[in-house]
C-alpha cells in the first residue's frame, strides 16, 4: 500500500532489547527498498552496531522471529540446566562459572545467569513477547513445513510462565515454569 502512493517502505525490525538500544548497539534487519535502505544507512549505523539487508519485505521480520526462537530455546536451556543443578546440589554459580569458561560461554549465559540464580528477572524484554515470537515463528516453520519440535517445546515453558503470571518479567523468567515443573 505504501509503494502505490509513489512513497518508499523499509522494515527494520531490530535485535536487542533496552540496554543495547541505550547504548547504540541494535543490529537492524532490514527489507524492502534498497535504495530506501542506502539513504538512511548513516542514521541506522548512529542506532546500531550492524544492519544487513535481506531482501523483500518480509524478511527483515522473518530474520527476527528465527533469531528470536533462538534465543528463547537457549533461555529455556539455561533456564533447565539451572534448575537441575540446583536439584542435584551443585551451585547455579559454579555452573555459570564452568559455562562461562567452555564452548557454551555466550553473551546471553553472562548477562541473565547471575540474576536467574537469584531468581530475579529485571525486565529487557518481556516474556510475553518472547512467548510471541517464538509462536510465530513455529507458525512461519509451519507455512514452509519446517518442523521445530524444539522451540515447540520452550514455547510450552513460555506459556507455563506467562500462565503463571511472569508475562511482564524478563524472558528469562521462564525458570519458574521449569521449577514448577519440577515440584
Amino acid at each position: 500500500m505504501v509503494r502505490e502512493t509513489g512513497a518508499a517502505y523499509l522494515e527494520a525490525p531490530v535485535s536487542g532489547s533496552k540496554k543495547p538500544a541505550e547504548d547504540g548497539t541494535l543490529i537492524f534487519l532490514a527489507a524492502g527498498d534498497e535504495d530506501l535502505y542506502k539513504a538512511v544507512a548513516g542514521p541506522l549505523d548512529v542506532m546500531g552496531k550492524a544492519r544487513f539487508y535481506l531482501g523483500e519485505v518480509g524478511n527483515g521480520a522473518n530474520m527476527k522471529l528465527v533469531v528470536n526462537m533462538l534465543m528463547g530455546t537457549l533461555m529455556s536451556s539455561l533456564a533447565e540446566s539451572l534448575a537441575l543443578a540446583e536439584k542435584s546440589g551443585l551451585k547455579q554459580e559454579d555452573l555459570l562459572a564452568v559455562l562461562g569458561l567452555g564452548a557454551t560461554s555466550n553473551p546471553m549465559t553472562a548477562l541473565k545467569g547471575p540474576s536467574m540464580a537469584q531468581r530475579k528477572y529485571p525486565t529487557a524484554f518481556p516474556l510475553k513477547h518472547q512467548q510471541k515470537d517464538i509462536r510465530l515463528a513455529i507458525e512461519l516453520g509451519e507455512q514452509h513445513k519446517q518442523p521445530l519440535p524444539v522451540a515447540s517445546a520452550a514455547n510450552n515453558l513460555y506459556l507455563r510462565a506467562r500462565d503463571q503470571g511472569q508475562g511482564d518479567a524478563d524472558f528469562s523468567a521462564v525458570l519458574e515454569a521449569v521449577l514448577e515443573a519440577h515440584k
